[in-house]
């Protein structure tokens, strides 16, 4: 079995996955978007571009950030109806201007945990260990706020995270009109089958020799600020069967974040 170019999955300690099971906030009780197709970017203008001038967009503006996660793997040995089925999320709370950030994950990848973080120390609390402790962060930042790792990057400053977020941005889209997604005027892009994947993400060959299945939805407002960002791939013969994410942006400008109680009360080492 071949290995795929893009690697398996290098998961920071924040960066969760979604089902692309329906879009949170959209539906018939949106208003009417106050707002032309004209305002938005055309398709063949959406790729990883996207993602800086969304960091543009946002500046030192505050937000939540709702992240999900599925991965299928085969199982040894590889039948169609072994698998192990691993699923994570995690919701975080961002102040950049206070140089806060509290996070919360639950699932598979990051366990059940903490991180609030402002600025220079980063406090963590393990709910699985009912453990508390403070790690300097002196130098690095627990959410990475420059270009694409802008939206979703997180703690740590860890880098070694996906592909997949690429790969997807930068398939053939096309628009789908103008709606409303939680009050806000947005754009719906999609792309849909492994047609429309470059084939430069296929180890140069052709996308369908490596993949069975892509979709990927990008909700993009006037602003450039992605609302809401998700993707599928699944394969055609490799370890992992299939891959979901997405990540949404809720209460931009309207976020607070509070040292909680725990980490008030923590000690370095405890």
């Amino acid at each position: 079995m071949r290995a795929s170019p893009l690697s398996a999955i290098a998961v920071a300690a924040l960066l969760v996955f979604a089902g692309c099971s329906g879009l949170p906030g959209t539906g018939e009780n949106e208003p009417t978007p106050d707002a032309s197709p004209s305002d938005f970017p055309n398709a063949s203008a959406i790729d990883q571009s996207v993602f800086d001038r969304h960091a543009t967009a946002m500046g030192n503006t505050s937000f939540t950030l709702t992240t999900v996660k599925n991965r299928t793997d085969r199982s040894p040995p590889f039948r169609e109806e072994n698998f192990t089925h691993m699923n994570d999320t995690g919701r975080i709370l961002a102040e950049p201007g206070a140089s806060q950030y509290l996070g919360h994950t639950s699932g598979y990848f990051s366990g059940n945990g903490s991180t609030y973080s402002n600025g220079s120390v980063a406090y963590v609390l393990s709910r699985e260990n009912d453990w508390t402790e403070v790690r300097d962060l002196t130098h690095r930042s627990i959410f990475n706020e420059s270009g694409e790792h802008y939206l979703w990057r997180g703690l740590f400053n860890n880098d070694s995270g996906t592909q997949h977020d690429h790969a997807a941005i930068d398939a053939t889209f096309e628009r789908e009109g103008v709606e409303t997604f939680r009050g806000v005027p947005v754009m719906r892009y999609e792309a849909t089958g492994v047609d429309a994947l470059s084939d430069s993400w296929a180890g140069g060959e052709n996308a369908s020799s490596w993949y069975e299945e892509f979709s990927a939805t990008l909700l993009l407002d006037e602003d450039g600020v992605i609302r809401h960002y998700e993707y599928e791939f699944v394969w055609t013969e490799y370890h992992t069967r299939r891959i979901a994410e997405s990540y949404t942006l809720s209460d931009v400008g309207s976020t607070d974040v509070e040292k909680p109680d725990w980490a008030a009360n923590a000690t370095a080492g405890s």
